[in-house]
């Protein structure tokens, strides 16, 4: 015969009540044990309650310290020397450490997008600096500045500041003859005709791109890009001697003014095979 344990609903809720106590009392004197102990011990209390607060923090994502002021008031120039940047150092709070120096950086701005931050100068001790980086003529760039206070601890960067590279003209009619030396090139001066800021000639960047000819498959492509010597601002000629009869070369020229390249000047995109052996 199945037997079974029952009991009246008044009997079980004597048994429910008294089980609700019997936690509750094991409950309260464990809590009395331990803020009692904390209690003894106020170092233990100073544990726990700064881990609360830790936890608290990296629960509700929030950082235990913001960064240190950043520079402010941070213009550019458009100048002969070059791009003249200028800031105002952070504002610090009473007792707080100056920074040592400041970081600089660059980059190019497009319709087409925006290239990466680059450094151009670093620790730099003055609220000013005068950058002579290469730019593209009438390009668009942009400068910001940030406050180092350590090799750990360094500033948000400041608000960014843009200029337009000064127009410069290119050289004109580029020429390329092959010859049993080399491959000659030669230009003209360009045109130098100021509205604005006045930049001096100082030179030429000739690029070569070269590949394997049609008659080497055997050799595949190969393509490369190099720059050549940079000839001075009078030449109107110049001799690539390097150049072999296996490879087919193209070239473009660049005039320099200080800071500022001009665009290109190809010629006539004819392309011509070099002339010595490998």
């Amino acid at each position: 015969m199945r037997s079974s344990w029952s009991c009246a609903p008044g009997r079980r809720a004597v048994v429910s009540t008294g089980l609700t106590d019997w936690f509750a009392a094991i409950g309260e004197r464990a809590m009395t044990g331990l803020t009692g102990s904390l209690v003894r011990r106020p170092w233990a209390l100073a544990l726990v309650v700064g881990a609360l607060l830790v936890g608290l923090l990296i629960a509700s994502g929030v950082e235990a310290s913001d960064p240190p002021p950043a520079p402010t008031d941070l213009s550019a120039t458009v100048a002969t020397s070059g791009i003249e940047l200028s800031w105002s150092a952070p504002t610090l709070d009473p007792g707080e450490d100056a920074p040592t120096g400041y970081d600089v950086e660059m980059r190019k701005t497009s319709a087409a997008g925006d290239s990466e931050w680059e450094t151009i100068a670093e620790d730099v001790s003055d609220t000013e600096y005068t950058s002579t980086e290469l730019l593209m003529t009438e390009q668009t760039y942009e400068f910001r500045v940030s406050a180092v206070y350590s090799e750990d601890s360094s500033s948000d960067p400041s608000d960014s500041v843009s200029i337009t590279a000064p127009g410069v003209s290119k050289p004109g009619s580029l020429t390329k003859t092959r010859t049993t030396s080399g491959i000659d090139l030669a230009w003209t001066a360009p045109t130098l005709s100021w509205t604005g800021l006045a930049l001096t000639l100082s030179g030429y960047v000739i690029e070569r791109d070269s590949w394997y000819t049609v008659s080497h498959p055997e050799l595949g492509q190969d393509y490369t890009s190099e720059e050549l010597d940079t000839p001075a601002s009078d030449a109107t000629s110049y001799t690539d001697t390097s150049t072999v009869n296996t490879r087919t070369y193209g070239y473009s020229i660049y005039a320099v003014y200080g800071y500022v390249r001009s665009n290109d000047q190809d010629g006539d995109f004819v392309f011509l095979q070099g002339v010595g052996t490998e």
